[in-house]
């Protein structure tokens, strides 16, 4: 804890500045082209790179301590790693695979997000209720805003003015000003653990799970009040839309399956069965032709609630067929996954 971001809405990530073809996919990015899989793992204290074709792992990068989360930057150069034992990010060259920078930041920093204009990142510490805001660019630490309890995950309006939080701890959103980062607004009954969030192409409703109470919220951002609960499977977690924006995917984490969750209607219309052994985090390839799930290991946060897995690892799921077609076996704890073109400069990341 997804980049994998985050976040316009139209894509299964929280990073604000991305944008997807018509047809689903990244602008810019062939089909066949390389991408890889970076997956923050707390066991080992790195990231695992992971060749998006061969489905193997080829690099390793060491980031903080219990790095829980990914995020690439719009151009693809960086990648942002929130630590959530070391209360702080790294900063990683995606070209090099070198660590650039270090930048304190909350009690146990829990993922980052960029602004829709690539120029502040946003990082939710769950420790102090509190998001720290950088300058993208400069690394510099713009301001700290008070928000819920255990504040999880960013995510923008569609026109940048406002900035989503997902609060576990009270069951709540807090929203944002981006001009004067203040908190303008709280959003009641998101459901207890509120963590994922993710924002539909139109920019009208957001999705947020509630792990605690099971289920997803969906959120009307023109009048920023939840107008449906969806209860399905045990422990809603991650969340991220397919690439033609139509269906919101929801991994859960107790009953180790997805859920299918229609866009349009809201309603949920499938789930994939067996995906692995607490799963996690989402976030499709750019092509859209796979999602790659995070499945647990021993907990490593200190956090006696959490969950632990017998297979950790990354589970990939086809899309077409919604089967599982490998479990890549990663040891340690693994927890955020983001997926990067290679050289095409955009990015979809997990949380």
């Amino acid at each position: 804890m997804r980049a994998p971001m985050t976040n316009r809405g139209w894509t299964a990530i929280f990073l604000g500045v991305l944008l997807l073809a018509a047809g689903g996919g990244t602008v810019g990015w062939a089909a066949g082209s390389k991408y890889e899989v970076w997956v923050t793992n707390q066991g080992i204290n790195k990231v695992q790179i992971i060749d998006g074709s061969t489905l193997e792992v080829i690099a390793e990068v060491p980031a903080g301590t219990k790095p829980h989360n990914v995020t690439f930057t719009a151009d693809g150069k960086y990648a942002w790693v929130a630590n959530v034992a070391s209360n702080n990010v790294t900063v990683i060259e995606v070209a090099s695979r070198k660590a650039v920078a270090t930048l304190p930041a909350g009690k146990t920093a829990h993922a980052v997000t960029f602004s829709p204009d690539g120029k502040r990142a946003y990082v939710a510490n769950p420790g102090d209720g509190t998001v720290s805001v950088f300058d993208a660019h400069k690394h510099d630490l713009v301001k700290t805003v008070a928000v819920g309890k255990a504040p999880a995950l960013v995510t923008f309006s569609g026109d940048g003015k406002k900035a989503y939080v997902s609060n576990g701890g009270d069951a709540t959103l807090s929203v944002i000003n981006t001009a004067t980062l203040e908190v303008i607004k709280t959003i009641p009954n998101v459901g207890k653990g509120a963590m994922g969030q993710v924002l539909t192409r139109d920019g009208r409703r957001l999705f947020v799970t509630g792990g605690g109470e099971n289920k997803v919220s969906i959120v009307d951002t023109r009048e920023d009040a939840v107008i449906k609960d969806l209860v399905h499977g045990k422990e809603a977690h991650g969340v991220a839309l397919t690439a033609d924006g139509k269906q919101a995917w929801v991994p859960n984490r107790q009953s180790g399956d997805i859920s299918i969750i229609d866009v349009a209607s809201g309603d949920l219309v499938a789930t994939i069965p067996n995906v692995g052994d607490k799963t996690d985090i989402i976030a499709f390839s750019p092509d859209g032709a796979r999602a790659f799930v995070t499945t647990r290991g021993e907990a490593q946060t200190g956090d006696p609630a959490m969950v632990t897995g017998k297979e950790p690892g990354l589970s990939v799921v086809d899309v077409a067929s919604r089967t599982v077609i490998k479990k890549i076996r990663l040891g340690g704890d693994p927890h955020g996954v983001a997926t990067e073109p290679v050289g095409a400069g955009a990015a979809a990341s997990g949380y």
